[in-house]
């Protein structure tokens, strides 16, 4: 019940680079230690190392957006709620700064928050599956400089193009790498891919699809890889990437009634939350 104690299981991960980071995780164990049922504290590479059979109810990640989306992709249940403590710079995925904290773990054990579910993506490379994305994923060719020629499809041929690369972001992803393209700002509750050419050579523009269908890209000549939010990379032999939503969605925790679209739209225009 909201404003009540509750017994909560709580994991802290923290970016390790960062000493004020690790600082702050021993002062949330400090403080959840005689408030949550269970609350353990790992670094980010303890984290990938030991996330099998996560048990926690609410993962918090101090760090960056980068620590945060390498956190996200090991989370494959909805029922475990995520959120971030901002120790990077622009911070587009998180929802509290270190000096809101204290509260910010009175909150969590009480239950007075807000849970928003956000799509993924899943992708696969030729066939296979690699990884679900929260950002993004990108098409480019393996050796630096060199350009690629891929298909576009989505039950038939929308466009083809000869670019750089090529990136499949989500609504959550579209103010990242898909920004830096000139790509649009898309709310997050619209089940959506973004479509971003990497200085494209037929001037191929970006465009913004409905995910109700499988959408794939076909490298045609060049040599190509995927990676996925800037952690998983795979090359690509038969020249394949097929993205659908993902049936394993992830649900962010935030402290006030504004969406994370919200936060983000207002990270991106004016540097602030």
């Amino acid at each position: 019940m909201e404003g009540w104690l509750q017994l909560v299981r709580v994991l802290v991960v923290y970016a390790a680079t960062r000493p004020e980071a690790a600082a702050a995780a021993r002062k949330v164990a400090n403080i959840l230690q005689n408030q949550a049922s269970h609350c353990r504290v790992l670094s980010l590479g303890e984290f990938d190392e030991r996330h099998q059979g996560l048990g926690e109810d609410v993962v918090m990640v101090l760090g960056g957006d980068g620590t945060m989306l390498r956190v996200a992709r090991r989370i494959s249940s909805p029922d475990v709620r995520i959120f971030g403590v901002n120790f990077g710079r622009a911070g587009f995925l998180s929802t509290v700064e270190p000096p809101e904290l204290e509260e910010t773990c009175k909150r969590i054990t009480t239950g007075d928050y807000y849970v928003e579910k956000v799509m993924r993506l899943s992708i696969y490379a030729d066939g296979e599956f690699l990884a679900d994305a929260l950002n993004e994923a990108y098409v480019s060719s393996t050796k630096p400089g060199k350009i690629i020629e891929y298909r576009l499809l989505q039950r038939e041929q929308l466009a083809s193009d000869v670019a750089d690369g090529v990136i499949l972001a989500t609504p959550v992803g579209s103010t990242a790498y898909a920004f830096s393209t000139g790509g649009p700002i898309v709310d997050e509750r619209l089940e959506s891919m973004v479509v971003a050419p990497m200085a494209s050579m037929t001037n191929l523009r970006t465009m913004v699809l409905s995910i109700e269908t499988p959408v794939t890209v076909a490298v045609v000549k060049g040599e190509a890889q995927v990676m996925v939010d800037g952690h998983t990379t795979r090359t690509l032999k038969e020249g394949k990437v097929t993205v659908e939503k993902s049936p394993r969605s992830l649900s962010f925790i935030s402290f006030d009634e504004r969406r994370l679209f919200s936060r983000r739209l207002r990270k991106r225009l004016y540097g602030r939350p």
